[in-house]
């Protein structure tokens, strides 16, 4: 097997934790802890006019187009 180049490694942080693949309210997908699920249902009801709701909490990891971008070893259905 061909390794990848260095600019296409999997990101997953060192610290990765129990995560779910979700939506914000502009259709983007996102990586979140579960631990975080709170968190970010309140950060997606801000209103789309109230400026905290333009960037997305640090904790949220973006997968950037398609969820068939997420790699997983391990998973539940809930």
């Amino acid at each position: 097997m061909t390794p990848k180049p260095e600019s296409e490694t999997d990101y997953a942080p060192v610290d990765a934790q129990a995560s779910y693949l979700t939506q914000d309210n502009d259709s983007h997908w996102y990586v979140v802890p579960v631990a975080r699920r709170e968190e970010w249902a309140a950060w997606r009801n801000l209103d789309s006019d109230d400026k905290r709701a333009w960037t997305p909490p640090s904790f949220a990891v973006e997968v950037g187009g398609s969820p068939s971008q997420v790699e997983f070893s391990s998973w539940s259905i809930r």
